[in-house]
């Protein structure tokens, strides 16, 4: 009797997740040659499997010695798609609170490479409020959601995301370059909140604030978000002060429990 085969059979893709998977095994790295013999697959197929997967940035490869390691990369897929399930739930009921303090909409969304993607919303109570497409993509270094998340991530990530962002010039008030970008980040660290001068969407303020998972990673960002002309701006500190206090209740909900400022 003959097995039948899967009606979607992709060997690449099995190859690509037994590399995967022999690598876990094996944290300090493993050569090329030692993986297709762990695997009984030709070098020439690891060779192509592996260097897709570095592109992907799943592995590194090291210049010297060929040793191929695991990158975080996958650690971190895993801890957002845990961390998504939860951060709605989670946040829902002190967004709506945050939102009867500060009247405008409150939107809470994750990072995506250089962008941030808008999770959920609480609709503010003026008569003219703003409103949000859920899934909609804003930029990481003209926004506040983007920068709250940026300035608290770890160093090297936190460059790497600076290196490959592309600046485009909105308006004049729009960061443009690195160092504006590296200084605007440490007034953030300092404050505890990022502020959003109008930097994409002309009229249009935001104010963000990092949210941790437990263990101190900014794996989201809740903010408050209206029209620049219902904004007084000496109320710019006391406003940020309070989004950040109900950004650190959903961290707290997500088991973190330190301080990262």
């Amino acid at each position: 009797m003959t097995t039948k085969k899967p009606k979607y059979d992709v060997p690449s893709l099995k190859t690509g997740i037994q590399i995967l998977e022999h690598l876990s095994h094996h944290p300090g790295g493993r050569v090329l040659t030692d993986i297709a013999a762990a695997l009984d697959c030709p070098v020439s197929s690891a060779y192509r499997i592996a260097m897709a997967l570095e592109d992907m940035g799943l592995v590194s490869r090291d210049p010297e010695t060929k040793q191929i390691r695991m990158t975080t990369k996958l650690l971190l897929i895993g801890q957002r798609a845990i961390t998504e399930t939860n951060l709605v739930e989670h946040a829902l009921d002190i967004m709506r609170e945050l939102r009867d303090r500060v009247v405008d909409t409150v939107l809470i969304g994750v990072r995506e490479g250089t962008e941030i993607i808008v999770l959920d919303e609480t609709i503010g109570t003026r008569m003219f409020c703003f409103v949000s497409k859920l899934g909609y993509r804003i930029g990481i270094s003209c926004s506040s959601p983007g920068k709250a998340i940026l300035a608290f991530l770890p160093e090297k990530e936190r460059e790497e995301i600076i290196a490959s962002i592309k600046f485009i010039r909105y308006n004049e008030r729009t960061i443009t370059s690195k160092e504006r970008l590296r200084r605007e980040l440490a007034d953030v660290v300092k404050n505890g909140y990022a502020f959003d001068d109008s930097e994409q969407f002309e009229g249009i303020y935001c104010i963000g604030a990092p949210i941790f998972d437990r263990s101190g990673y900014p794996v989201s960002s809740v903010w408050v978000t209206g029209l620049m002309m219902d904004v007084d701006r000496q109320h710019i500190p006391e406003i940020g002060a309070v989004v950040r206090a109900h950004a650190d209740r959903i961290s707290a909900r997500l088991g973190f429990g330190g301080k990262n400022k």
